[in-house]
């Protein structure tokens, strides 16, 4: 009998005489072994079979499975190329939504903020992988309205403690900020967060050089395109350096994190007119340094400082050269994390100095900004098993959701207190400058400005891909103030006076 007549048999007997055995295999190798085991193949023809079918292996990609995504590897795992995606639907309802306290108006683009509506926060699809082994990529790109960049960066990551990355990516300052909107906590982030440089065009050095230490120092700019000569003085920089105790003493089951970062920030601010679109009652241009939401989205421009800027319609040379202001932020930042099994409590604070200036004024004023949020899973899932190189990253349940076989999914409660505050204010120059919002006086320097927000919230992770996410914000303002921005000389006047705001808020969200 030749070789391939005693392959047929032998696959054949295979089949009769090893029953579930040989069936429950997973691969031709195993197959192989197997028959030469039950003496079907002499050892010399098992492993002439083995030696070819692995030469064809070692040429095929494979697929992988994790966590819901699929991942397309090389056969000998230097190349990899992996879809991403995610998906944000969210319902927000207001209690400023409410004919009676006389807010609404068609062409304010502020008080359309407080609006009863369903949003498509976000939606990204994306690609990621490395190349020859040693190099790791990812770009995104976000899909409503009209399709921008979200990150695109590239990394020679060879080394733990030495990396570097180039391109567009999120700047190390802000723990909150560092984590994925996929992983935070509550629907969205703090006060804190709004005075962050965010993903932006750079270049970075980072790496973890020992266990539980890591750091990184960024250079980049503020603005995808620089749009005037403004903030073209230098570069903007940004730093981190993070230690968790409990992981450089091999400790698994917690999380002792402590963190600084530091932050100068060169930008041009964009002169434009006012948000009403009745250019009869606001037609002063003016660039926006600064300004804060309420806190889950709610209420626009509760803080804002502008500075006196010319329209590009301007008559005159000089006018034209006084277009938009030159802005310096300096700001550093605090940060810590306790987790013990499946409870946390995290914090951040951060203190920044602004500096405006361009040919007739200059505008200059301090913010403060923390929050302190406490999380625990009812379910008993720990964040030490989430927590990587100085963030939190997905969590997976013991069990995913499931009604035939009784899984829950992940359930985790959250509590967090939050803030921020304006002071040390002051301007010169153009008598168009202006502090508002919700301010301690008239909108001239010496002003202050403050609000604080509570936020309760629900998250239930249904398995690594699908989450729902509740959650109730009060936020008292410092002071009352009318939202409506109208000139003072257009003789009109808004009587809502706003001091507190509610928001009920809902998410539905999709990733992988």
């Amino acid at each position: 009998m030749n070789f391939n007549k005693k392959l047929a048999v032998a696959v054949s007997s295979a089949v009769l005489l090893m029953a579930g055995q040989v069936a429950l295999a997973d691969s031709t190798t195993d197959i192989v072994d197997a028959l030469v085991m039950k003496g079907v193949l002499t050892e010399e023809e098992g492993k002439l079979i083995n030696k070819g079918h692995t030469s064809k292996t070692k040429a095929v990609p494979v697929v992988k499975e994790k966590d819901g995504a699929f991942i397309l590897e090389s056969a000998n795992e230097a190349n990899s190329i992996q879809l991403t995606g995610r998906m944000h639907l969210d319902f927000r309802a207001s209690s400023l939504d409410n004919d009676d306290l006389g807010m609404a108006r068609a062409d304010d683009r502020d008080t359309a903020s407080v609006a009863d509506q369903f949003e498509l926060r976000r939606a990204r699809l994306g690609v990621k992988g490395k190349i020859a082994k040693d190099f790791k990529y990812e770009i995104v790109g976000n899909l409503p309205g009209t399709a921008t960049l979200d990150v695109a960066y590239f990394d020679w990551a060879k080394y733990d403690a030495f990396q570097i990355r180039g391109g567009k990516f999120k700047q190390p300052f802000g723990l909150e900020e560092l984590i994925s909107s996929n992983n935070i906590t509550m629907m969205e982030r703090s006060y804190l967060d709004q005075t962050v440089p965010g993903k932006k065009i750079g270049l970075q050095v980072m790496g973890s050089p020992a266990k539980g230490l890591t750091y990184a120092l960024s250079t980049f700019q503020h603005n995808d395109n620089e749009r005037d000569l403004n903030g073209d003085g230098y570069l903007s920089g940004a730093g981190r350096l993070t230690f968790n105790f409990a992981e450089s003493m091999g400790d698994k089951e917690n999380v002792m994190h402590i963190g600084v970062a530091g932050l100068e920030n060169n930008y041009s601010a964009t002169a434009t007119t006012s948000s009403q679109t009745d250019t009869s009652l606001s037609s002063t241009a003016r660039a926006t340094i600064q300004s804060f939401r309420s806190a889950g989205r709610g209420l626009n421009n509760i803080f804002r400082a502008q500075i006196h800027g010319e329209s590009l319609g301007a008559s005159s040379l000089a006018s034209n050269l006084e277009f938009g202001a030159k802005v310096q932020q300096r700001a550093y930042g605090l940060e810590g994390i306790f987790a013990r099994g499946p409870m946390k409590v995290m914090g951040e604070y951060s203190g920044g100095q602004y500096e405006a200036s361009q040919t007739v004024s200059q505008m200059n004023f301090d913010t403060k900004t923390g929050y302190v949020e406490i999380g625990y899973f009812l379910t008993g899932e720990k964040y030490a098993d989430s927590y990587k190189n100085g963030v939190f990253g997905g969590f997976k349940p013991k069990n995913n959701f499931d009604l035939d076989k009784g899984g829950l999914g992940a359930i985790e409660l959250a509590f967090r207190a939050e803030g921020y505050r304006v002071d040390d204010t002051s301007y010169s120059g153009s008598a168009s400058s202006r502090f508002q919002g919700t301010l301690s006086g008239p909108t001239g320097s010496g002003v202050t400005s403050k609000a604080t927000t509570y936020t309760a919230g629900i998250r239930w992770l249904l398995n690594p891909n699908a989450i729902v996410k509740v959650n109730y914000a009060y936020t008292k303002l410092g002071n009352n103030y009318a939202p409506i921005d109208l000139e003072q000389s257009s003789g009109s006047a808004n009587s809502a006076d706003v001091g507190a705001e509610s928001l009920f808020m809902t998410r539905l969200q999709y990733m992988f």
